[in-house]
């Protein structure tokens, strides 16, 4: 029993190493399915588009908001804006406001506008153009989603862990 501690700091420090190993691999895995066509994802690819580029004028702030449209709330972004327009038709790119907008040439329509310095990117414009066409899934932001209990891994050595921590590291 004299070597336990030993043993616990020694696969503690394999735990960490692996957690950051597969932290690399996940890391790596996001950059190579945002560069890939694949689906869009809300929280990884969208919703930093609308806080960088669109929030400030069409966000929550009811003071700053333009056009009586808002874009952070799904059901807020379907509904008409100031000008009657549709911004977002799920399911319809052709049919959404938002991306004659941002694809307009028009410096009038064009939006982000350019007094705002911050155009978006060919690649950003096609993300919103996609994620609309795959049906514009709105996500919530992930601090209000409440946290779920998750089983714990299967351990051999069912008499090594003291807490719920330690059947991980050992995992």
């Amino acid at each position: 029993m004299k070597n336990r501690p030993a043993v616990r700091c020694r696969l503690g420090l394999i735990g960490v190493l692996v957690l950051a190993a597969g932290s690399v691999i996940a890391i790596d895995a996001a950059k190579i399915s945002s560069d890939a066509p694949g689906k869009v994802d809300f929280t990884r690819d969208v919703r930093p588009i609308l806080a960088n580029h669109c929030f400030k004028c069409h966000g929550p702030d009811e003071v700053a908001r333009k056009g009586k449209l808002r874009l952070d709330v799904r059901d807020e972004a379907i509904k008409p804006a100031k000008s009657e327009e549709i911004p977002i038709v799920s399911g319809k790119p052709d049919k959404s406001e938002l991306v004659d907008r941002v694809f307009t040439e028009n410096e009038d329509d064009v939006m982000p506008p350019p007094a705002t310095k911050k155009p978006l990117t060919s690649e950003q414009k096609d993300i919103l153009k996609r994620w609309i066409a795959e049906g514009a899934e709105y996500k919530e932001h992930w601090s209000f989603v409440p946290p779920k209990q998750v089983k714990l891994p299967k351990v051999l050595d069912r008499a090594w862990p003291r807490n719920a921590i330690d059947h991980f590291v050992l995992a």
